[in-house]
């Protein structure tokens, strides 16, 4: 089964999409530490959603509800749920699901049947009987999404925003402006601002001086490393030189 909604498959980079988010259609969850993007597809006032987690910059879900959008023939949007369908696609509820309105999937685990239950909640169904309105593609069960624990022990060092994920995370301390591609973090009185598409750090602030204590320029050497104009340890020397000097902190 192909898990695609516009182009978009779980797994792709935000690279890839970029182009597409903005602030007005994309906003953070700082609980998850999601960017949930909304193309614009609705059915009444039920969004479209895809989720790109923070910590990976990757489409891990994605719900959609669009009644142009077909999975399989036998799961159109607006179809009864029956005992034949529950049956071929080894459909089930747990008690979240119940409550969520959806069915999980034994024969395929990144699958989520969306479902209304004909109670009112769109206003086309209120006859009591269980509709699929949308589904879920979940990656989710592919990542790590309890970091215990930061990948340097001075986050004056942090290269990345993986380096100090968890420090920022337990303190929702993560804010994300979407139109200017960057992601802003602090700890204690530093503020630390990330390339949002490669989440690689592009300065480190001060906030009582407001001096920087380090800005980084990677965007240069990124291009010359991508076409291979250096060789491997000129490229190391040049990482150690982007970096060192934070390193006395």
């Amino acid at each position: 089964m192909k898990y695609e909604y516009q182009g978009i498959k779980l797994g792709d980079t935000i690279e890839k999409i970029i182009h597409l988010l903005n602030n007005k259609n994309t906003k953070f969850d700082d609980f998850y530490s999601y960017l949930i993007y909304e193309p614009g597809s609705t059915i009444e006032d039920i969004p479209t959603k895809i989720f790109i987690y923070l910590y990976t910059g990757t489409v891990v879900m994605i719900q959609v509800i669009d009644e142009n959008y077909c999975l399989t023939e036998d799961l159109r949007v607006g179809t009864p749920i029956s005992k034949e369908i529950i049956e071929k696609y080894g459909l089930y509820e747990d008690d979240i699901a119940e409550d969520e309105g959806y069915y999980e999937s034994t024969k395929y685990k990144e699958l989520g049947i969306n479902i209304d239950w004909g109670t009112g909640r769109l206003k086309r169904y209120n006859d009591r009987v269980e509709r699929i309105i949308g589904y879920t593609f979940d990656g989710q069960g592919e990542i790590n999404l309890n970091i215990r624990k930061d990948k340097v022990d001075n986050y004056l060092q942090c290269k990345n925003l993986k380096d100090i994920f968890h420090s920022l995370k337990k303190i929702y301390a993560i804010e994300v402006d979407v139109d200017k591609r960057e992601i802003y973090g602090q700890l204690d009185n530093y503020k630390f601002t990330f390339d949002l598409v490669t989440r690689d750090i592009k300065s480190i602030q001060n906030l009582e001086t407001r001096e920087f204590v380090k800005t980084y320029n990677w965007k240069k050497y990124y291009i010359l490393k991508k076409h291979c104009l250096f060789h491997r340890s000129i490229s190391v020397y040049i990482e150690k030189e982007i970096t060192k000097k934070i390193s006395y902190y």
